[in-house]
């Protein structure tokens, strides 16, 4: 049962379609997460990798497709914990516990009210074993930089590091 859950809501100048494109296909993942993410054919129950880098093969971590509706919806299990988040923890019991947990992550995507405001896309990652949750911390702060990158992407800016 969930006890927390980090919502984020961001407006971004591209069509519902392309917003969701960005989040399933691989050369746009790859692009706005600096060469690591999430591998897919996106099917509901279809498993989902990640690519630990550009010169690594995707990894099966458990995680599953449980929503994906084009233009609209995508939800999938969360867990990326690999031994290199070991910093994150002040323990080897609390990186152990950590190792176990699992949560769910959802992409709602949805038309502006008004035209101007572009697509809204509203991600909740929830889930989680409790409020003090070290994955909650980590991925809140990661979700923000990387919905940033990925609206940055669409909308035809440079990202930090200046790449397109």
């Amino acid at each position: 049962m969930s006890t927390t859950e980090f919502v984020y809501v961001s407006y971004i100048q591209a069509t519902p379609e392309e917003l969701y494109a960005s989040l399933t296909e691989w050369p746009s993942i790859e692009r706005y997460m600096g060469g690591w993410g999430p591998v897919s054919d996106w099917q509901v129950g279809s498993v989902v990798r990640w690519q630990m880098g550009p010169d690594s093969d995707a990894q099966d971590l458990g995680q599953k497709v449980l929503e994906a509706e084009p233009g609209k919806r995508l939800t999938y299990t969360w867990h990326t914990l690999q031994p290199m988040h070991r910093e994150l923890f002040d323990t080897d019991e609390e990186f152990a516990a950590a190792l176990g947990e699992r949560s769910t992550v959802s992409f709602a995507i949805e038309p502006g009210e008004v035209v101007e405001a572009g697509t809204k896309l509203t991600l909740t990652h929830g889930d989680f074993d409790s409020p003090d949750s070290k994955m909650l911390e980590g991925t809140s702060g990661g979700w923000v930089m990387i919905v940033s990158a990925l609206k940055t992407q669409l909308e035809g800016g440079r990202r930090l590091d200046g790449k397109a």
